[in-house]
């Protein structure tokens, strides 16, 4: 389960770097300037939420945390991809990244609590997974674009961070099962 959400996050992920700009641009009718801002208002979210991200876990916890920020990552890419309106597109786009920026870290996290296995090895495992949806995720969302159009197909991603928000997650950290 941990290894598909890391799939379906980093796909959410490759759709706002890779197609976020292309999005805007074509279906919005952005400037070239306004559809590169898309990009770095996601990394520039991301970024601002790593860096706040150990502490907001310390305070909420992993599990709380990870469901608040991945319906605040699908709240922002519903914003970036249903409104008409570049600028408010551009500040979706940050509110995604904002959100997502913890999403991959807490997944990284559950998977070094799972028992069993070394831990190295479940990294390694969780990486292909990662790699799997940034590197796949775009080409298919290349591909989708095509059958039935990019909107449809960007519009169609925003429940994947909701989907993610109700898997079952790894025991925390101190719990009897961890």
């Amino acid at each position: 389960m941990l290894g598909l959400t890391a799939t379906a996050l980093m796909v959410c992920e490759g759709a706002a770097l890779g197609w976020g700009g292309i999005f805007l641009h074509e279906e919005r009718h952005a400037t070239l300037s306004m559809a590169a801002a898309a990009i770095t208002a996601y990394t520039g979210g991301q970024t601002l939420g790593r860096l706040a991200g150990d502490r907001l876990t310390s305070r909420w916890g992993g599990d709380t945390l990870f469901r608040l920020a991945a319906t605040i990552a699908a709240g922002g890419l519903a914003a970036a991809v249903l409104t008409p309106h570049p600028a408010a597109a551009v500040a979706g786009f940050a509110l995604a990244g904002l959100g997502s920026s913890v999403l991959i870290p807490l997944t990284f996290s559950a998977v070094g609590r799972l028992p069993g296995t070394p831990t190295a090895t479940l990294v390694s495992r969780l990486t292909t997974f990662t790699y799997t949806g940034i590197l796949l995720g775009p080409a298919l969302i290349g591909w989708a674009a095509d059958q039935v159009g990019l909107a449809v197909t960007m519009a169609a991603l925003i429940p994947l961070p909701l989907i993610v928000a109700l898997l079952p997650r790894a025991p925390a950290a101190g719990s009897a099962a961890g």
